[in-house]
């Protein structure tokens, strides 16, 4: 169930399958809300794990989160300040999103209510 709160947080921000970043997204928020702590070091908490499973450089899998970032920016600035939890006067970092996303799915009781659309979780 917590990947389609991701889902449904993804395409809220504007952010289908069609971007190489969608899944890695998944996975990065995913990997926090089952250790946090990777959230100290993103490079080898969760860069690394998840570009060893995509056979690619850490790099890449740190600008296809960035490209999600932007494009989340550019089409929903207002739900970005509501996961945030906070106004947000420019795009977060990769760290403030993956986190920003986990805390949200975490503090969210029962369905996700959006100005858009609402999923239950049970």
């Amino acid at each position: 169930m917590e990947r389609q709160m991701i889902q449904h947080v993804l395409r809220t921000l504007g952010i289908g399958r069609q971007y190489l970043g969608y899944n890695i997204t998944i996975r990065a928020v995913r990997m926090v809300l089952l250790d946090e702590n990777c959230l100290f070091c993103v490079k080898q908490g969760i860069f690394l794990p998840i570009s060893f499973q995509q056979q690619c450089d850490w790099r890449t899998i740190e600008r296809n989160i960035r490209t999600v970032i932007h494009r989340a920016w550019t089409v929903n600035p207002e739900f970005l300040g509501e996961l945030a939890g906070y106004p947000l006067h420019q795009e977060p970092t990769v760290t403030e999103f993956i986190e920003m996303i986990a805390s949200y799915i975490m503090r969210t009781p029962g369905p996700i209510v959006t100005n858009r659309a609402s999923i239950s979780l049970h």
